[in-house]
C-alpha cells in the first residue's frame, strides 16, 4: 500500500470512531473492552474458558485440582538422612529352654597305623547321656603324613563319635583319638 493509501485509510477509521463513539452503538463497544482484573468467576458462564481460550504457559500446577497434571518422572535418589533417636527398650522376652548342662568329655584312642594304613577311634557317650559335639585329633612319628579322612557322629549310632586319618607318609606311625561331648540331663 502507497503512503497516501494508509494516511486515508487512518483518518477514515479515526472519522468512524469519532462519530460512532457519540451514539449508542460506539458507547456499547467501549463497554466491551474491560479493566484488567474486572472478570471473575461469577461473571463467567459454566465450560465458558476453555484449553483453547487459555494462553500457553499462564496456569500453576496450583490451578489444577489434585489428579489432573501427570506425574514427571522419577527425581535422582537423594542424600542419606541423619540417624534417628534411639527406640524404647522392648520387652524381655520368653526364657528360652535350657541348654546342655554337666557335658562330659569321653575319648578312645584307635590303633596306631604305619605307611598307608589307617587308624580309627570311636569315642561314645554312656547310657543316659546325649551326644552334643566331637571332634579328631592324632599323634604322630615321622616321616608320618596324617590326613583326616572322617570325623563326626557315627553314622550307626546317635551316642557315638568316629574319627578317621590315613598316614600319607612313607613310613612313621600316626594314631587317631577320638573324642565326643557327652551331656546329661
Amino acid at each position: 500500500m502507497s503512503g497516501s493509501k494508509i494516511s486515508i485509510l487512518l483518518a477514515a477509521t479515526a472519522l468512524l470512531v469519532a462519530v460512532l463513539g457519540a451514539t449508542p452503538v460506539g458507547q456499547a463497544a467501549g463497554r466491551l473492552v474491560l479493566p484488567q482484573n474486572s472478570v471473575g468467576a461469577v461473571q463467567l458462564k459454566k465450560s465458558a474458558v476453555t484449553g483453547l481460550k487459555v494462553k500457553n504457559g499462564t496456569l500453576l500446577a496450583a490451578d489444577f485440582k489434585a489428579g489432573q497434571l501427570p506425574r514427571g518422572a522419577q527425581g535422582p535418589k537423594g542424600d542419606t538422612g541423619a540417624q534417628g533417636p534411639k527406640g524404647d527398650k522392648g520387652d524381655k522376652g520368653d526364657t528360652g529352654a535350657p541348654g546342655a548342662t554337666n557335658v562330659i568329655r569321653r575319648s578312645a584312642a584307635g590303633p596306631p597305623a604305619g605307611a598307608g594304613g589307617y587308624s580309627t577311634a570311636i569315642a561314645s557317650c554312656q547310657a543316659g547321656e546325649t551326644l552334643v559335639g566331637g571332634g579328631a585329633v592324632y599323634t604322630w612319628a615321622p616321616p608320618a603324613v596324617p590326613t583326616l579322612t572322617t570325623s563326626g557322629p557315627k553314622p550307626d549310632s546317635a551316642t557315638s563319635w568316629i574319627a578317621s586319618f590315613r598316614n600319607d607318609g612313607p613310613g612313621g606311625s600316626l594314631t587317631a583319638f577320638a573324642y565326643a561331648l557327652c551331656a546329661t540331663p
